[in-house]
């Protein structure tokens, strides 16, 4: 975690820190690919004699991108678990994300890049000092064995999810970069990976390793897969403020999309009344103990009926002075 900086500067070049905007308030990625005059950057380790077959390839996406009746999926809440309130270092694809069957046959997510990555292991990376206005969006498509043409797969492949990564490093004039290469999750019927995920890449041999490292940007996407195979977890409709989206239209060219979140609890309302986090912080308000999932798809199942994924939230513990109870809650991640 703590060379992400570097590795941030080297993918990009020392010109970029001069090229950063501001922070992007409105906007959501999607809709600044879906402009008319939208620039995407090739990223570096695209090889050169591949230029042309990038260039190709992502022309086809963008026509899946501008398709007004693709669900587009809001998910910071989710990033900002993954990346701050918890603390896990290390993700299992077989045991952290527990059932990846597609929601939709195809969709967008977006979030924000983190302001700050807390690790257990490799301490804090203050993220947002390097990039105010990162974003990071990717285009998810659920393919049936028929139209992959999966000779020689396992028997219990239904799905193959493909991945395509965009990431908005804040440079002025540019969009995002991407695509980064297709990457593909093989599931089965119960949304369980298969074998380990593959990628089809367009760059040369000596930069394979680094982009399989590309994959784990997908994983904030795949959590919120997860969730929202949990009872306790809400798909929520969102639309964009007419005024801010009559502005957005007039410059740019193009209606700004409604899009999806998900809601699991209200942290933040019970931090501020009853932890009184505004007063004396988040760290001294409350103690959270990570989250999880339980799976009673399997025998008896809840309550001894009840065959299903539920997330089981995050834990607040402790209050100044005297100590109390554990108690569970719901939790905004």
């Amino acid at each position: 975690m703590k060379k992400l900086e570097a590795a941030i500067i080297l993918m990009l070049g020392e010109d970029w820190l001069n090229q950063r905007e501001g922070p992007k308030s409105m906007p959501r990625l999607i809709d600044d690919l879906r402009a008319p005059n939208a620039r995407v950057q090739m990223p570096w380790f695209i090889a050169p004699h591949k230029g042309r077959a990038w260039e190709e390839h992502t022309a086809k996406l963008h026509e899946m991108l501008r398709d007004p009746s693709l669900p587009v999926l809001l998910i910071d809440n989710v990033a900002d678990y993954y990346f701050t309130a918890s603390d896990q270092e290390n993700w299992d694809l077989t045991k952290d994300f527990p059932n990846l069957a597609p929601p939709f046959p195809q969709f967008w997510f977006e979030h924000k890049m983190p302001r700050l990555i807390h690790s257990k292991e490799k301490g804090d990376t203050a993220v947002s000092d390097l990039i105010p206005s990162g974003r990071v969006g990717g285009l998810i498509t659920a393919l049936t064995r028929d139209q992959m043409n999966l000779e020689g797969a396992p028997d219990n492949v239904k799905w193959v999810l493909w991945c395509e990564l965009f990431i908005d490093f804040g440079r002025r004039g540019i969009a995002a970069d991407g695509s980064h290469g297709l990457t593909f999750f093989a599931v089965d019927a119960e949304g369980r990976l298969v074998d380990r995920p593959w990628m089809q890449a367009l760059a040369d041999g000596e930069h394979n390793e680094h982009m399989r490292n590309y994959m784990i940007w997908f994983n904030p996407a795949l959590l919120a897969i997860s969730f929202l195979h949990c009872k306790n977890v809400k798909l929520v409709d969102n639309t964009v403020d007419k005024p801010l989206a009559k502005k957005y239209k007039q410059r740019h060219g193009v209606e700004p999309c409604a899009y999806k979140t998900l809601v699991i609890e209200p942290l933040k309302q019970i931090l501020r009344n009853e932890g009184r986090s505004g007063e004396v912080g988040i760290a001294k308000a409350m103690h959270i103990c990570r989250g999880h999932f339980r799976d009673y798809r399997e025998g008896r199942g809840l309550f001894g009926k009840y065959h299903q994924l539920v997330w089981t939230p995050a834990m607040v513990r402790g209050t100044k002075g005297a100590q109390a109870p554990p108690r569970e809650i719901e939790v905004k991640v």
